[in-house]
């Protein structure tokens, strides 16, 4: 017997309640990890598996499958394939996301209905690079209004020292005010072109006197690579100003739409250069206000010790949002 779905576009999902059930007709645009964890409630080890989704909205949403239907995913969503997920629930863990119920079937791949032939026609024209994220990645959920901190609070509560082998977390409300984007040949680093693991995109690599380029971590030579970003900035509230480093999935929220370092490279680092239109992706974002989660941790550099704050969650302030956890907090003040 077919499947029945009443499917809606990930778009709309950004305005819908927690814990709504809905179905979905998506890309696999990314399968993560099959990871082992442990319940704090139950204490029983679980098995998850993250997948990337994207639709035709332009928009992408983190969807969390377990047990079994994560040991299976890696293979059953090899290829990108256009999915549908029946009644997945939704969540405002991390932005927007969603999760398998006990009743979803899993996900039909490759469904024989119209949409999905639609739907697999625009990811071949596009793969999605116009697409957006309402799923803050890296980095969980940001803390609730009454927790937040304070820039000052890193210099206060010695944030990053108080463990050297583990770091502080702490969520605040900031200001852009300055990206330091001057790097010599742009605000990136070259990655292995190796989607697969070890590398995944992620260790750099070096080009070799006939054009190619060498990963040490798999020992590969590409004749292409992957530039990632990586950059920092200062952000300040009224407390005080800090160094935080933005790497490739932050910096691609920062920018929006999701775009891409290889995407500015082709842009504005040809023959002739365009130093005008690389500054332009930095401004319009400059003094823009985010809600950020940062790690703090402290490093050595040969000699000296210092703190470093990395973002792993942001997501720009919804003053709306803000005005009522405002209003709310004066209230039981």
């Amino acid at each position: 017997q077919a499947q029945i779905y009443d499917f809606v576009k990930i778009a709309a999902v950004e305005q819908m309640e927690e814990n709504k059930i809905v179905d979905l007709l998506a890309v696999v645009k990314s399968v993560g990890d099959v990871v082992q964890l442990v319940s704090k409630k139950s204490g029983k080890e679980l098995t998850k598996c993250d997948l990337g989704l994207v639709d035709d909205s332009g928009t992408e949403i983190n969807c969390t499958i377990w047990g079994e239907k994560a040991q299976e995913a890696p293979t059953k969503f090899a290829g990108q394939p256009v999915t549908a997920f029946r009644r997945v629930r939704l969540s405002d863990y991390g932005g927007k996301s969603c999760s398998l119920t006990q009743a979803s079937a899993g996900g039909q791949v490759m469904p024989d209905i119209p949409e999905a032939q639609a739907l697999m026609q625009w990811w071949n024209q596009n793969k999605g690079q116009a697409s957006r994220s309402i799923t803050a990645r890296s980095g969980g959920k940001l803390d609730s209004f009454p927790d937040r901190k304070t820039v000052q609070t890193i210099k206060t509560e010695h944030l990053g020292l108080n463990n050297p082998d583990k770091p502080d977390f702490l969520t605040f409300k900031a200001t852009l005010t300055f990206i330091k984007k001057d790097k010599e040949g742009g605000a990136w680093y070259t990655a292995c072109a190796q989607s697969e693991e070890p590398c995944k995109n992620r260790y750099k690599v070096t080009q070799t006197t006939d054009g190619n380029w060498f990963c040490d971590k798999c020992q590969g030579t590409f004749p292409n690579t992957v530039r990632r970003w990586i950059f920092s900035a200062t952000t300040s509230d009224d407390t005080s100003t800090t160094w935080v480093s933005f790497f490739n999935e932050q910096a691609e929220i920062l920018l929006g739409n999701n775009i891409t370092a290889d995407q500015v490279y082709k842009e504005t680092q040809g023959e002739e250069g365009d130093q005008d239109k690389y500054d332009s992706y930095f401004a319009k974002v400059n003094y823009t206000d985010w809600i950020f989660k940062c790690r703090v941790k402290q490093e050595n550099m040969g000699d000296e010790t210092r703190i470093k704050s990395s973002v792993v969650t942001m997501a720009p302030v919804d003053y709306a949002a803000e005005s009522r956890a405002l209003l709310e907090a004066i209230a039981n003040f």
